[in-house]
């Protein structure tokens, strides 16, 4: 197992990658911790992992929240002795309207989730890390903080300020043997059964949508001994999204049974 006996909080664990990340961590032997604002599909999470044989703690958590965020960190420290992973997930999605028209309070809720809280679970993440002189952080942004969807600003922003603040973590962490990388998903298939099969994306140069397990296997990849000499990078999980040069250039793919 690539995780035996590791400690890891996952944010926004309950749903979508979230719940995949956690379902792959616990299979490798981490005992994890499931961050949601939403009790409901914690509960669900975590009764799942438990049924299937792994050990995890759900604490329902806003993650925009400082005091919640530290009582996170502190209750994951009482409940298993410390705390190894950190895998800053949770975030808020979709269209939040046009520049000429998006109020001041959307882009603040955004940029609270989806930037300013990853920065406070960092923070406090590593503060314990740092004690213990090693720890693993991973920052899950997106493609859309390389190309932005239009009348996505606030989330477009959060996310490539993700980049950025995965290279300036890593560079102030290293010296206390704490790794910090990011994962920017492409088109990620949520909110289905474990089993069902990847639907189609014309976006992504695979021409399918990706599954949950694959980004949660390149952050077991990254965070385990596999990935030991891995920091402030950013490995792109999108099924050839950014280089599908069919989309760009409005070009037919080629049929390979014609």
């Amino acid at each position: 197992m690539l995780l035996q006996d590791k400690v890891a909080v996952v944010t926004g664990g309950g749903r979508g990658i979230g719940r995949g990340i956690i379902k792959r961590f616990a299979r490798e032997g981490a005992r994890v911790v499931l961050a949601q604002r939403d009790p409901e599909s914690g509960e669900r999470t975590r009764r799942e992992v438990e049924e299937a044989g792994g050990t995890a703690l759900f604490i329902q958590t806003d993650v925009a929240q400082r005091e919640q965020v530290d009582r996170l960190i502190e209750q994951t420290v009482e409940h298993f002795g410390g705390l190894d992973i950190m895998i800053n997930n949770a975030g808020i999605t979709g269209i939040s309207g046009h520049i000429l028209e998006m109020p001041q309070e959307t882009w603040d809720r955004i940029i609270a989730v989806n930037q300013t809280a990853v920065f406070m679970c960092a923070q406090a993440a590593a503060r314990v890390m740092a004690k213990a002189g090693h720890g693993n952080i991973i920052n899950i942004s997106s493609v859309n903080g390389f190309v932005p969807q239009p009348g996505c600003c606030a989330y477009g922003a959060a996310k490539g300020a993700l980049e950025t603040m995965t290279k300036s973590m890593a560079a102030d962490l290293a010296p206390y043997h704490i790794r910090v990388n990011c994962i920017a998903p492409g088109p990620i298939q949520v909110d289905q059964p474990d089993d069902a099969p990847p639907g189609p994306a014309a976006m992504a140069l695979l021409g399918r949508s990706g599954l949950p397990a694959e980004v949660a296997a390149a952050a077991a990849f990254l965070v385990s001994q596999e990935g030991s000499y891995i920091t402030g990078q950013t490995l792109v999980v999108d099924g050839g999204t950014l280089v599908n040069a069919y989309n760009i250039y409005n070009t037919e793919r080629p049929d390979p049974k014609a």
